[in-house]
């Protein structure tokens, strides 16, 4: 498949980048050029002018813009609902126009409170109230939305912490420490390998039925989230927990 990737020169795209490459044709649409030599879209995932630029020629997409971090609290907050909100709906909308029929949309188990404290499969209803969560909660009513409007398949994959192979079970954002999550408890939550990852993402793409959510994080004890449903319909599971 000819895959868009929007943001795809990011920390997140990084991690699943070589793996996409590998099976698949791959645009990126980022600002900044990809690390990669692969075909790129200089532009932002709020410009519809570099978004439809982007579509032309493209079979899925896949939305990984992430917001930057650093700003003041209200550049913040505007900037996070225009990448984790905005960008979603233009994305989707740009897509529709182009013809194309599916996009992997990369979520967040933020858009739990306390996902490391409580029991939760994807039958939960999603209930953070911060600017985090918030807008990863409207981003999923959004692909939701799309899905049903325009009648295409959006997967939507929930992650904890991707985190490189290297850095794993830690979770380690660039220029960062490794950082050991654990629960309430104490005990340690291995985060996402980027390995593991880019499995998801590569089944997600895959996935055409209608809009789907699904866990995925290195945690498959069951102590805080349910990863069935990943197993069951996307064939995947952890492997490195």
């Amino acid at each position: 498949m000819r895959i868009l990737v929007i943001g795809g020169s990011g920390y997140v795209a990084s991690l699943v980048m070589p793996a996409l490459a590998a099976r698949h044709e791959v645009r990126v649409l980022d600002p900044r050029p990809p690390d990669e030599d692969l075909d790129h879209v200089a532009g932002t995932s709020t410009d519809p002018s570099a978004l439809h630029r982007a579509m032309r020629g493209i079979d899925a997409v896949l939305h990984a813009a992430l917001a930057p971090v650093g700003e003041d609290a209200f550049a913040y907050a505007t900037r996070t609902f225009d990448v984790n909100v905005t960008s979603v709906h233009l994305t989707l909308q740009a897509a529709h126009q182009a013809g194309i029929r599916h996009a992997v949309h990369l979520s967040s188990l933020s858009v739990y409170q306390d996902f490391t404290n409580r029991q939760l499969d994807e039958s939960v209803a999603a209930d953070a109230t911060d600017l985090y969560g918030l807008t990863k909660r409207l981003a999923e009513q959004v692909c939701q939305a799309a899905a049903a409007r325009w009648d295409m398949s959006v997967t939507v994959l929930r992650l904890a912490w991707p985190t490189t192979d290297e850095a794993w079970p830690a979770w380690a954002l660039p220029g960062a420490a490794p950082v050991v999550k654990r629960a309430v408890d104490g005990q340690p939550i291995p985060a996402v390998s980027a390995s593991d990852l880019s499995r998801a993402v590569l089944a997600a793409l895959d996935h055409r039925c209608g809009y789907d959510v699904f866990h995925v994080a290195g945690d498959d004890s069951g102590r805080c989230w349910n990863l069935a449903k990943a197993n069951v319909h996307l064939g995947w599971r952890p492997l490195r927990h």
